[in-house]
């Protein structure tokens, strides 16, 4: 019994002792927070690793996305100026950044403008007229076209700024009308969508687009009249001439810019009352009597003064004299040479539309 007992005392020796937990190290109500705070803190250890690996992911993306629209922009400018790129994808592009073709007097003329005269064109001599622009010929013919629509794209904004300045607009109601008179007017007698298919078909144009080129038309008649003081006054004194009793045709002679029309005395012949009419003087010649003189006119590169000679149900006859617009030409020749009309693409000075 007393070897048992030797045993048992010695083996309580030998067994290690269960240390006594610090009050610190005991979970109590009062330390439950701070215990909890300790084992989130050894657990961050392996969250935080991670995240600067995330945030260079999101630097490299961004960086990414930057490096690619540069790209995009840089090769997008470069086919503009340098490859003067003209597909549709290119002119919807221009119509929401403004890339300037060029500029005239201060005001920028857009790239958009610019490619929307040339557009129509290329696609009416391609399609209706069977160019090749891979010919030489055709070649040729697509300078010649760039030129026109690059002239007439800074011509339009150098009319934009001179409206601009004299107060001078064109209300939707304007053009509204003048695009229902086109539409009643046409000699094939066709609806409202069949007209906006031709003009599709023949100048790849949106209706809202050619409703912008009616409006940019009837502002450069505007401007034009407004500016050609002199020429105002030369149709005045012709009118006055006229109904003070001078004949028509003897004051066509005397006044008229028309060289052709000075030997017969302004006589224009029976024609269709549906013919084309951008001058408006068959529709004023058409709420005429036979004898009766017209007052002054606006037309679209000059004015006019129309005598009624007669009218039949689709026919009408007439004599005109006609005063053309010079000031704004002479502004605009002006303008380029005092150098305030730059280009920005090279498109050549002058070229013949075809060797034939």
């Amino acid at each position: 019994m007393k070897k048992l007992l030797n045993k048992i005392h010695k083996r309580t020796k030998k067994a290690p002792m269960v240390a006594e937990q610090p009050s610190s190290m005991r979970i109590t109500n009062e330390t439950v927070a701070e215990h909890r705070e300790r084992i989130l803190a050894g657990g961050r250890k392996f969250k935080y690793p991670l995240q600067t690996p995330k945030h260079r992911i999101v630097l490299v993306t961004v960086l990414l996305v930057v490096l690619t629209v540069a790209t995009f922009f840089g090769v997008f400018t470069w086919s503009l100026y340098v490859g003067q790129n003209t597909s549709q994808f290119t002119q919807r592009l221009t119509q929401v950044l403004p890339y300037p073709v060029a500029s005239v007097d201060g005001k920028q003329v857009r790239f958009s403008d610019y490619l929307l005269e040339l557009r129509s064109a290329l696609h009416y001599l391609s399609t209706k007229e069977n160019v090749n622009f891979n010919s030489e010929d055709g070649k040729r013919q697509l300078e010649y076209q760039k030129r026109l629509a690059l002239n007439k794209a800074i011509e339009n904004a150098y009319v934009a700024k001179v409206a601009g300045e004299k107060g001078i607009n064109v209300t939707g109601k304007e053009v509204d009308s003048f695009v229902s008179q086109e539409i009643n007017n046409n000699q094939l007698g066709v609806s409202d969508s069949v007209f906006k298919q031709v003009i599709r078909d023949y100048y790849d144009w949106s209706f809202d687009e050619y409703k912008s080129s009616v409006k940019q038309q009837l502002l450069r008649k505007e401007v034009l009249a407004k500016l050609d003081v002199d020429g105002r006054k030369r149709a005045d004194e012709a009118l006055a001439a006229i109904l003070a009793g001078k004949d028509f045709g003897e004051e066509v002679k005397a006044a008229s810019d028309d060289p052709l029309a000075k030997s017969s005395g302004g006589d224009v012949g029976t024609i269709s009352k549906n013919s084309d009419d951008p001058n408006g003087l068959i529709a004023t010649a058409k709420n005429m009597k036979p004898g009766a003189v017209s007052g002054v006119v606006e037309g679209t590169d000059g004015f006019y003064i129309v005598k009624l000679i007669d009218a039949k149900d689709n026919t009408i006859h007439f004599a005109k004299l006609f005063v053309a617009y010079t000031t704004f030409q002479k502004q605009f020749a002006q303008l380029k040479s005092n150098g305030k009309i730059q280009e920005y693409i090279k498109v050549a000075e002058s070229v013949s539309p075809s060797n034939q």
